[in-house]
C-alpha cells in the first residue's frame, strides 16, 4: 500500500461548502493512515459527496456535513438522489433539528410525490457526551484513608453494590494497594460476580499497571508475597472481559509458580449502554423507529473508549455461526474509532462467521462503505417506508 496522504495547509482562496467538505474529509482520511493516495484520488467522481458528509459527521463536524449535503442537493445529481435526502433526514433527526427536518419533509413530498420519513420522538438514546456531567448513583469512588489504606473502602464497596444492584468503581485516587487488601478485594469482586451484580471500572488500565508493578517489586519471592495482587489481577481481567490479557497473565503465573491460574469465566454485561447507564439491560423491545431490536445491540456512540463494547460483541459472536448486530440504536461511529470498529468486525468475519449489520442509519452506512466494510459484513440500512 502506498504511503498515506499527509494533509497540507488549505489554500487561502475562498472555497464552496462542497469544496471545503471534500478537502476536510480527504484530510481526515489521509491523516488516519488507513487510506492510500490511490484510494484518495483528487477526482471528485471517485469520492462521492455522501461519503464526504459521512466522514465529516463521524469526525464531529456536523455543520460541515449538513452544508455539504445541502449544497449537493442544489445539483441535479443530488436533487434526484433519494439517499442524499435520507442522509439529511437522519442528520437532522440525530442532531434534534426538528425545524429543518419538517422543511425538508415538505420539499421531499413535492420532489418524490411520496410521504417523507417520520420524525422520531426524542428518547434516552442520545449522544453520551451530553450526559457526561450527570451524577451516577452507582459510581463508587475508591478513596484511600489518610495512610493510603483501602480496607475500609473495600468493605463498604460490597454493601454499596448490593444495595444499588450495580457498581462502577473509580480507581483514579488509588496510588498503592497492599497484597492483603488486594486479596480481600478479589474475594469481594468474586462474591459480587457470583451474585450476578454487574461491575464496571474507571481508570482500570492504570490500576492494573499498579498491580503489576507491585508484583514485580517482590519478584522471586514466595507466592504468598504476591498472591493477593495476582488474585485481583485475574478477577479484574475476568470481569472486564480481557481474555487475551488473562491468557498472558495465566502463562506468566504458571511459569513462575508451576500451578494453574484460576479458571476463566465469561461475564456477559449489557453492551452499548455502559457509558450511559451501567447495569441497565439492553432494550430488546421494538425501537422508536419501528425496527425491532434483534441480535446484539449497539447503542449510543462508538468511540475510542468503546473497547469494552467491542469485546462483548466478540464474546457474543464466539458461539454463533451468523452474527446479527442491531445498529438501530447507534448514533455515530466516531471517525477516530472507525478503524477499531472495522478490525473488530473483520476479526469476527475471518473466524468463518457471517456478520450482518442491520438497521444502519444512512450516515453510519456510508461511513462503513468508505472503510470497505461490505467486504466483511452485510450492511442493511434501516427501512424507509
Amino acid at each position: 500500500m502506498a504511503a498515506p496522504i499527509i494533509p497540507t495547509k488549505p489554500s487561502q482562496a475562498p472555497r464552496s461548502a462542497t469544496a471545503t467538505g471534500t478537502f476536510t474529509a480527504k484530510a481526515l482520511m489521509g491523516a488516519s493512515g488507513v487510506f492510500s493516495s490511490e484510494q484518495l484520488s483528487p477526482d471528485a467522481n471517485s469520492f462521492p459527496v455522501i461519503y464526504e458528509a459521512a466522514i465529516l459527521y463521524a469526525a464531529d463536524h456536523y455543520d460541515a456535513a449538513r452544508e455539504t449535503l445541502k449544497e449537493h442537493m442544489r445539483t441535479e445529481e443530488g436533487k434526484s438522489s433519494i439517499r442524499t435526502w435520507l442522509m439529511l433526514f437522519d442528520l437532522f433527526q440525530l442532531t434534534h433539528n426538528r425545524r429543518e427536518f419538517d422543511a425538508l419533509s415538505m420539499m421531499f413530498t413535492v420532489q418524490f410525490e411520496r410521504s417523507p420519513p417520520a420524525w422520531t420522538a426524542e428518547t434516552s438514546n442520545t449522544d453520551p457526551r451530553r450526559k457526561e456531567k450527570r451524577d451516577r448513583k452507582d459510581l463508587f469512588l475508591m478513596t484511600p484513608d489518610a495512610n493510603g489504606a483501602l480496607l475500609a473502602e473495600i468493605d463498604r464497596l460490597e454493601a454499596f453494590a448490593r444495595e444499588i444492584g450495580t457498581c462502577r468503581v473509580e480507581f483514579n485516587k488509588v496510588r498503592k494497594i497492599q497484597a492483603a487488601e488486594a486479596e480481600l478485594f478479589s474475594i469481594v469482586l468474586q462474591r459480587l460476580r457470583r451474585a450476578k451484580i454487574l461491575v464496571w471500572f474507571n481508570g482500570l488500565d492504570d490500576f492494573v499497571a499498579l498491580l503489576k508493578a507491585s508484583i514485580n517489586e517482590v519478584n522471586g519471592s514466595l507466592i504468598s508475597a504476591s498472591q493477593g495482587w495476582w488474585a485481583l489481577l485475574f478477577e479484574l481481567t475476568i470481569l472486564d472481559g480481557r481474555a487475551e490479557e488473562y491468557e498472558e497473565l495465566g502463562l506468566e503465573y504458571a511459569v513462575a509458580f508451576e500451578i494453574s491460574p484460576p479458571p476463566w469465566e465469561v461475564v456477559i454485561r449489557p453492551t452499548g449502554v455502559a457509558e450511559n447507564a451501567p447495569g441497565a439491560a439492553p432494550d430488546t423491545s421494538a425501537s422508536q423507529t419501528g425496527n425491532a431490536q434483534v441480535g446484539f445491540p449497539l447503542n449510543g456512540v462508538v468511540g475510542q473508549n468503546s473497547r469494552e463494547m467491542l469485546q462483548q460483541l466478540s464474546i457474543f459472536a464466539a458461539s454463533k455461526p451468523e452474527v446479527l448486530v442491531d445498529m438501530s440504536g447507534l448514533l455515530r461511529i466516531d471517525f477516530a474509532a472507525a478503524g477499531q470498529f472495522f478490525e473488530a468486525i473483520r476479526a469476527i468475519q475471518l473466524s468463518q462467521k457471517r456478520v450482518i449489520l442491520s438497521n444502519l442509519n444512512e450516515l453510519v452506512a456510508a461511513l462503513l462503505e468508505v472503510f470497505g466494510m461490505s467486504k466483511h459484513a452485510i450492511l442493511m440500512r434501516k427501512k424507509f417506508v
